[in-house]
Parts: C-alpha cells; sequence; structure tokens
C-alpha cells in the first residue's frame, strides 16, 4: 500500500501552493481538492441510507471499502500520497482505523486576511459575479464575509470541521501549517513537515512553484482562486476590508487562543 497523507484546512490559507511545493518531490503525489472525501462519505451514509443496507453492509466491509476506494484512486500514483479535501477533519476516527499512520496537514490563516484575499480577488474580477454567492450576498463585503463564514458555506465548514480535528481525540495525526510561515521560511517548514510524515527531506526549489488550476476556477466563476506565483515569498500590503470586520472576525482564528 502506498503511504498515503491528508492535505486539509482554511480556504485561501495555501493549501494548493504546499500540494505544488510537494509535487517536486518525484516520490510524492498532491492534489489540489479532489473527490475522494466525498466518496468515502458516500459509503459510509449509503451503506445505512436504509435498515436493509446495514446488515449488507456491515461496518467491516464499510470499512475494506473505504480502504479499497483509496487503494484504486491512487493505484497509478507516487509512493507517497496526498489527498486535499477541506472535509477530511471531520473524518479523523475513520482516517485512523483505515490507515493508522496517516498524517494529516491543516493549513490556516487569520480569518480576517483569508476574507481580504477573497475581496482582492474579487476586485481582480470587476465584471464577473461568482457563484459562491447569491445575488443579495454579493451586496457587499460584510454580506459577502457573513455568507462565507456560515457553517455550510466556504469558510465556515472548513473552520468548524477544522476545529473538530484539532480538539478531537486524533489531534496528534494533525499538523497546523501557518500560510505566513510557509511564504516567509518555507525550507523550515518544509522540513517541519517532512520530520511530520516520517520522510527524508527533499531539497525543493521555492523559486520555481509557479502553477494554476484554471478548471477549478471556471467552476466558481472566479479566476486566480488557484494561481501560484512563481517566487515564494511573503508580500506585504494593506489590507482591503474594513477596520470593523476585521475586528469582529480576528477572535475565529482560534489556533491562537488554544488553552495551555
Amino acid at each position: 500500500m502506498k503511504s498515503i497523507n491528508f492535505i486539509s484546512g482554511l480556504p485561501r490559507s495555501g493549501t494548493t501552493l504546499l500540494s505544488t511545493v510537494l509535487n517536486q518531490n518525484p516520490r510524492f503525489s498532491a492534489s489540489i481538492s479532489g473527490p475522494a472525501a466525498r466518496m468515502v462519505r458516500a459509503i459510509v451514509t449509503e451503506a445505512q441510507a436504509q435498515g436493509g443496507y446495514r446488515i449488507q453492509c456491515p461496518e467491516e466491509k464499510r470499512r475494506r471499502l473505504v480502504k479499497n476506494l483509496l487503494h484504486t484512486y491512487y493505484e497509478d500514483s507516487n509512493p507517497v500520497v496526498f489527498d486535499t479535501n477541506r472535509g477530511w477533519p471531520l473524518m479523523t476516527a475513520l482516517i485512523r482505523d483505515v490507515f493508522p499512520e496517516s498524517k494529516m496537514i491543516c493549513c490556516v490563516r487569520n480569518i480576517p486576511w483569508i476574507l481580504d484575499s477573497f475581496e482582492q480577488l474579487l476586485r481582480k474580477n470587476p465584471y464577473s459575479v461568482s457563484s459562491l454567492f447569491s445575488t443579495e450576498e454579493s451586496a457587499d463585503v460584510y454580506s459577502r464575509s457573513a455568507a462565507l463564514l456560515r457553517p455550510d458555506r466556504t469558510i465556515g465548514f472548513a473552520l468548524n470541521g477544522l476545529k473538530q480535528g484539532v480538539y478531537g481525540g486524533e489531534h496528534d495525526m494533525i499538523l497546523l501549517v501557518n500560510y505566513d510561515d510557509l511564504c516567509l521560511k518555507p525550507k523550515e517548514v518544509m522540513q517541519d513537515i517532512y520530520k511530520f510524515i516520517g520522510e527524508p527531506y527533499y531539497e525543493h526549489d521555492f523559486n520555481n512553484v509557479e502553477a494554476s488550476y484554471d478548471e477549478f476556477d471556471k467552476d466558481v466563476n472566479l479566476t486566480g482562486m488557484h494561481k501560484v506565483r512563481k517566487t515564494l515569498n511573503h508580500q506585504v500590503r494593506e489590507p482591503i476590508i474594513p477596520p470593523d470586520l476585521w475586528h469582529q472576525t480576528e477572535p475565529l482564528s482560534f489556533w491562537h487562543h488554544e488553552p495551555n
């Protein structure tokens, strides 16, 4: 069996960047967001959709189906796999049971900067209406931010799932990677990741990480969502979201306030 690991975390926080860097290693296969997590969830859900299904597909069979699904999905991949999806932290107990050696890298970034990043993208696409928002939600920065933070939407879903994973019983399989750290000190962060997953370090080229995934951007009609610049560096700029919205959402960055 290939060594399988997982990438998750918050949007606009470096998951695409991290996958692109990891793919420089010829032993690694790292995806940006893919359907495997939904497939796994479907096995668990549909096997219990009706009472008789639970008898025909008992728990041990579901476990084998999940394991074989990921085996098959990555049968043509490199020896070390990283599957990306924001839903994986909701399934840490399942992952620990099926793949006990697996690790999960979760990318984080201060919530106000995530909202600000979305607003920057919208400014770059002034003649497009993103499917991320309804007509009413797209009216202004406040309604857009509120929509993104809803529990069933882009940021809120990822944030709640991340909190469940971090504070759950399998928290030791999760490594939080701060977006700013990845940009400011990429080699140090990547060395930490390699140590965490138990792989020998590979010398990455942080000046040649350019990539784009236009097919994903077209789905939400927001160009540039999955574009990675050629050189990995930290860009200093002023935020464009209003100060009151910044202060209101800053406490949501829970990893800064973990109890001792």
